[in-house]
């Protein structure tokens, strides 16, 4: 039977301090070269993905929930998903409404992602933007003020604050039809991260596709917090690791060692045969 593995990275396949161990390194690095089909299904895009270049996956992965599916043999893009123009302009009215602007992705075929920032709002957020500002394949450009422009590919929008200044805002975007907002605890600070992308783009989708382009029979994902809910659903096996938010337990079929301690690569070296 041919399995495909996916993984969340920050709080299931990574540890407390977002790298991955040495332990996991060594042990899902050495399946792969076995010939295990392992990828990750991430929030992350490809600038923050590159930690796991170590592991040398060969087949595609997932990432921005969805939007994107990056070809890490031939170091490409091949999946976007954008958002309708009139949808993301609605969502910039709605985030100016709560004087909350947000970060905003947009996706150019030869250049990658370009971000768009009006300010960085708390200590989060620079640290995001100074982590990331001179990476390969995402740069930052701060402006006046976010539009949605036809030319544009808008494909996601990302902020951190406290629950209780971004509930209002998911519930507002939540009406939109054409919108998916998630909004789920950062597992580094006591702060919540809000994202929207489309609707027609998450990783239980990304998943399914991955399925078919493998030809798989079988998948088996690992998820920790509530963007990872779909995915674990629309597996055949949804795996969570045993420090995942609570919610997430009643939707996994197997519950598995914590994050911090290699729950993951434990798994896979019981069950990869």
């Amino acid at each position: 039977m041919k399995v495909l593995y996916v993984s969340d990275l920050d709080g299931t396949l990574l540890d407390r301090n977002a790298k991955l161990s040495r332990r996991s390194a060594k042990i899902i690095g050495g399946l792969i070269k076995k010939g295990m089909l392992f990828s990750v299904a991430t929030a992350r895009s490809q600038s923050s993905v590159s930690i796991l270049k170590d592991l040398e996956i060969n087949i595609p992965c997932i990432q921005l929930n969805g939007v994107l599916m990056y070809d890490f043999m031939n170091k490409k893009y091949i999946g976007c998903t954008p958002m309708e123009t009139e949808t993301a302009d609605r969502i910039i009215s709605i985030l100016k409404k709560f004087d909350r602007m947000s970060f905003v992705y947009k996706f150019d075929e030869d250049c990658g992602i370009n971000v768009e920032f009006e300010r960085l709002q708390n200590e989060v957020e620079r640290n995001f933007f100074n982590a990331r500002k001179d990476q390969d394949y995402k740069s930052f450009r701060q402006v006046d003020n976010i539009r949605a422009n036809e030319s544009d590919r808008i494909i996601y929008f990302t902020m951190v604050d406290e629950y209780e200044r971004l509930k209002p805002i998911y519930e507002e975007i939540k009406k939109l039809p054409k919108a998916k907002p998630t909004l789920y605890s950062d597992n580094y600070s006591d702060l919540y991260f809000l994202e929207v992308f489309s609707a027609d783009a998450t990783k239980a989708a990304g998943v399914l596709k991955l399925k078919e382009m493998l030809k798989a029979d079988k998948v088996i994902a690992f998820g920790d917090n509530l963007n990872d809910i779909d995915m674990l659903r629309v597996s055949d096996v949804g795996v969570a690791v045993g420090d995942c938010v609570e919610a997430v337990k009643e939707y996994a079929d197997i519950i598995i060692g914590k994050s911090y301690e290699d729950g993951v690569a434990e798994y896979l070296l019981r069950e990869f045969v």
